[in-house]
């Protein structure tokens, strides 16, 4: 679905992302893992056409993406959750959600998609009049996904859908990729959390200083201390974001 070759991203004289290879297959989760600065944000806003490509090549499917604009790029079916959720704070959830769907023609699919993400969803119908302001912090992460949805996504990017959530709901944001999976759409989820993501996740490629420095099965990274440590610098018990740094939801 997704092919990404030989991909560098710059910033003036920084390199940010240094000839980046991956793909992304329909109907899988693949993990891009790494630390903070690793590159892994200017990576995949470089696919969805928010920052500038230095050089390679992006592919959807047989569509060259390569510079092409964000919103042409949505049209196609590629959406991007980003760090930080980004939602409209002063707007509702039934706004916000609508705003998702603002590339769509098609009322009557609209409405249909809506009804059933709801129901997926049921906190959201519970707050949908109300100012998404209001929400808490995993209620935001969940409108922020619901509102990608709404655009029909073939490929689903969500970057830190874990970051600033308490431990118990980290899980449950996980579970909620897995079912979106379950519907049809691929996924390529950034994370920090390596633990939960390589739970969820059918392949992974480790990211650090803008290169790529392990890609293959997400049980064979998870499954290896060695290569935790090594690639990841954490050990088999450690990964999960720590009680005290989560956000009070």
């Amino acid at each position: 679905m997704l092919s990404v070759d030989l991909l560098s991203v710059s910033y003036g004289a920084i390199r940010a992302v240094r000839e980046v290879s991956l793909r992304v297959e329909e109907g899988e989760i693949v993990a891009l893992l790494g630390p903070n600065g690793a590159g892994k944000t200017s990576l995949i806003s470089a696919v969805i056409g928010l920052v500038p490509v230095a050089s390679g090549k992006v592919m959807l499917g047989d569509v060259d993406i390569t510079r092409k604009k964000p919103e042409d790029i949505v049209r196609l079916g590629v959406t991007m959750t980003p760090e930080g959720r980004h939602i409209f704070g002063d707007l509702t959830v039934d706004e916000n959600l609508r705003l998702g769907a603002a590339v769509r023609k098609d009322k009557a699919g609209v409405k249909k998609d809506l009804d059933e993400l709801l129901a997926m969803f049921p906190i959201l119908q519970e707050r949908y009049n109300s100012r998404a302001q209001t929400l808490s912090g995993g209620e935001q992460q969940q409108l922020a996904i619901v509102r990608a949805m709404m655009s029909r996504p073939k490929l689903l990017m969500l970057d830190e859908p874990s970051l600033g959530l308490a431990p118990q709901l980290v899980e449950q944001i996980f579970q909620l990729i897995s079912t979106l999976r379950d519907r049809g759409v691929t996924l390529l989820v950034v994370e920090q959390n390596a633990h939960e993501a390589l739970l969820f996740a059918d392949r992974a490629y480790v990211l650090s200083t803008g290169q790529i420095r392990f890609e293959g099965a997400a049980g064979e990274l998870a499954g290896s201390e060695d290569l935790m440590a090594h690639y990841l610098g954490i050990g088999a018990e450690t990964g999960a974001p720590d009680a005290a740094d989560a956000a009070k939801v």
